[in-house]
């Protein structure tokens, strides 16, 4: 029976990969048939894992040695985890299973050739490879795995969609049961505060416009302790408060993944500057506006929606726009849920789903 080691952002108190973690332990026998254990970050280890400087380094260190001492399979599982290989990563290359995978991941933005020739090495010594987006393009110039252009991923690469669409506490909502705006504000996209509670006053006017309640609440989806959203929650709180506007404001670790999914997935808009909140929003069949700060946020939006009219770069200073595309109530996907979740299922799993 094969041990499975699981690796990631897992632990930062960051929801999207915690949403990863919680996904492929629920299908670990559908995802690795024959799999006794998945290895991974807990809860528990969360304060040590997290602190800063060489301590914290020693400790993300020997977690990684804890792990592939005992492990089978090393899969790197969701994320934009390939911008180079460093760090921890350097050493996991060193001291990895003969059987390497990475599932649901992008690969890129990277710094510079170095570090894009180091992880084209790298992934050349991978059994299998799932994408979530089209990011896999950027390795295609002299990839050995990618000799020539092509209209899709070449063999030895997948592009299977986010694995979010694998989590079975997604579900869908009717429209008649959505309710609110909900606003999820991102740190890393280093957006004007002023200019985010702007875009928010106008998303609850249009919802108004259209008779849609639109009480707002504001979810921090990072708790990161230093490069987390709570710290922006609250300052964007307080701004819509200035302008005479009423809000709640949440924490993905107070309220964890069953609340941050349901606050999300009962929303009639979600405003997000956090990719994971724009998909689990579309993945409960519901309306949300992208604010779009890198290129995994375009990237998902596209393969979505055909035209990315609900993706607008972090400092539009009009949204009208793209509200009008995200309300409309003629609004259809070029790619429905349902028929993602579908894909994803046939690649991640090997089977058709719901056939």
């Amino acid at each position: 029976m094969k041990t499975i080691a699981v690796v990631g952002y897992f632990g930062w108190g960051n929801f999207g990969d915690q949403l990863f973690l919680d996904t492929v332990r629920r299908r670990r026998e559908e995802l690795w048939p024959g799999s006794s254990e998945i290895l991974a970050l807990t809860s528990r280890d969360l304060g040590r894992h997290a602190t800063a400087g060489p301590m914290g380094a020693l400790v993300r260190a020997a977690h990684s040695l804890r792990i592939l001492r005992r492990a089978d399979v090393l899969a790197y599982c969701g994320g934009s985890v390939f911008t180079d290989v460093s760090g921890v990563d350097a050493l996991r290359r060193r001291l990895r299973p003969a059987r390497v995978q990475a599932l649901g991941v992008s690969v890129g933005p990277f710094a510079d050739e170095q570090a894009r020739q180091d992880v084209k090495q790298y992934l050349g010594e991978f059994e299998r490879i799932v994408v979530r987006d089209d990011s896999w393009t950027l390795l295609q110039e002299d990839l050995p795995l990618l000799p020539e252009p092509v209209a899709g991923p070449p063999a030895g690469i997948e592009q299977g969609g986010d694995l979010a669409a694998l989590s079975p506490l997604i579900t869908q909502a009717a429209d008649d049961e959505r309710s609110g705006l909900v606003v999820c504000p991102s740190a890393a996209a280093d957006a004007d505060v002023d200019l985010l509670a702007e875009q928010v006053l106008q998303a609850r006017r249009a919802m108004r416009l259209r008779g849609l309640p639109a009480p707002v609440r504001i979810l921090a989806l990072n708790g990161h302790p230093r490069n987390g959203d709570e710290q922006l929650v609250r300052a964007l709180a307080a701004a819509l408060r200035d302008q005479g506007v009423e809000c709640t404001t949440s924490r993905f670790l107070e309220i964890g993944l069953e609340g941050t999914l349901a606050a999300l997935g009962s929303a009639s808009l979600v405003l997000s500057q956090r990719l994971h909140g724009a998909i689990v929003a579309y993945l409960s069949g519901g309306r949300f506006l992208m604010l779009d700060h890198h290129a995994k946020c375009r990237a998902f939006v596209e393969d979505v929606s055909g035209d990315a009219a609900v993706c607008v770069p972090v400092d539009a200073p009009d949204l009208s726009e793209a509200l009008e595309a995200a309300l409309s109530p003629e609004r259809s996907p070029v790619r429905e849920p349902e028929e993602y979740i579908r894909h994803a299922e046939r690649i991640y799993l090997g089977q058709m789903a719901h056939a």
